[in-house]
């Protein structure tokens, strides 16, 4: 499995923000996603792979802020990038 690529800057400021944002960023990521359509072109198929990466590394920090994820599985799973 390939790690997600994720910004450092975006991980310190999701780890340090109010847990209540970061589970909102969750449930407006979430809802997002629903709400795509039928994804017919590549374009809209790898948009649509970015934004669940990017809800997957949200739920992991969430995961990791409440303790229920060590921070080396945490790297096992998202690789931080400058």
């Amino acid at each position: 499995m390939d790690r997600i690529l994720f910004p450092r800057s975006n991980f310190e400021q999701l780890r340090n923000c109010p847990i209540d944002q970061l589970e909102e960023d969750i449930a407006r990521t979430s809802i997002r996603l629903k709400l795509q359509g039928d994804l017919q072109t590549d374009h809209d198929r790898t948009r649509y792979k970015a934004e669940l990466d990017k809800l997957s590394v949200f739920k992991y920090i969430s995961q990791l802020r409440k303790g229920k994820l060590s921070f080396e599985d945490f790297g096992q799973k998202v690789e931080l990038i400058t």
